[in-house]
């Protein structure tokens, strides 16, 4: 379903995203092995939470540009171990939501994750996992529910100091996809920043320890990206996504 070193940018009008019944057969041929590893991990490193993480196991865009995905749950720990063991299962892409929130001087909103995370130290448009919050009873994933969530636990944002554009932005980096939904701001980049520090600085358990502002098409020279985060910024001049 994905490549290593794979990177694709591309822009869709909807999505359908669902969650199905099936297991992650990866993850229960490995059992022993994942156990061990998170015994490890999270020793390591304390704040880790073997909650829920939904893995995406098919997707295609239709013809009228949306994006279908199927996922299925399963829990940190064999997630964490995918990862951490060089993503052995192709079958299966780490598919989440993201935001990219644009300033009025057409500047992108990237947060830097704090230490003790799973992306500690580097930057990234405000994302997280999909949570079993944002499921319904008949499976269907509201992805707009998830971003937003992300957007104000980790930058305080909301209208008006932003506003959701049209469309998604899909972003596609070996097993990773980035679901991105675009939102613009009245606020110059500067501002921006300032509104989302205010509240990063008022909550001690924040997950990004600061900010950064980056230009679309600037392969941000000297701030450490997640690869699909570099491969969105690159993209984005060649987007229909206004910036």
């Amino acid at each position: 379903m994905w490549a290593h070193g794979e990177t694709r940018v591309f822009e869709v009008a909807r999505v359908a995203l669902r969650v199905g019944a099936d297991g992650w057969a990866f993850a229960e041929r490995h059992r022993d092995a994942i156990d061990a590893h998170w015994a490890r991990r999270a020793r390591e490193t304390p704040g880790f939470f073997n909650g829920t993480v939904f893995v995406m196991t098919n997707y295609s865009v239709t013809a009228d540009g949306c994006l279908a995905a199927q996922f299925i749950r399963t829990d940190f720990k064999s997630f964490l171990y995918w990862r951490e063991t060089g993503w052995r299962d192709g079958s299966v892409m780490d598919g989440f939501g993201s935001a990219l929130i644009l300033s009025a001087d057409g500047q992108v909103l990237l947060g830097r994750q704090s230490a003790g995370n799973l992306n500690s130290g580097l930057c990234y448009p405000p994302s997280g996992f999909i949570d079993a919050r944002d499921v319904g009873c008949d499976g269907t994933i509201d992805i707009e529910r998830s971003v937003a969530r992300e957007i104000a636990e980790e930058t305080g944002l909301s209208p008006p100091a932003i506003q959701r554009s049209e469309g998604y932005i899909v972003t596609i980096a070996g097993p990773t996809m980035s679901i991105a939904i675009p939102f613009l701001s009245p606020l110059s980049g500067v501002a921006l920043m300032r509104e989302a520090a205010r509240h990063i600085s008022s909550d001690a358990e924040s997950e990004l320890s600061d900010l950064a502002l980056a230009e679309p098409g600037d392969a941000a020279a000297g701030l450490p990206m997640l690869d699909y985060a570099r491969a969105l910024l690159m993209a984005l001049p060649r987007l229909k996504t206004p910036v």
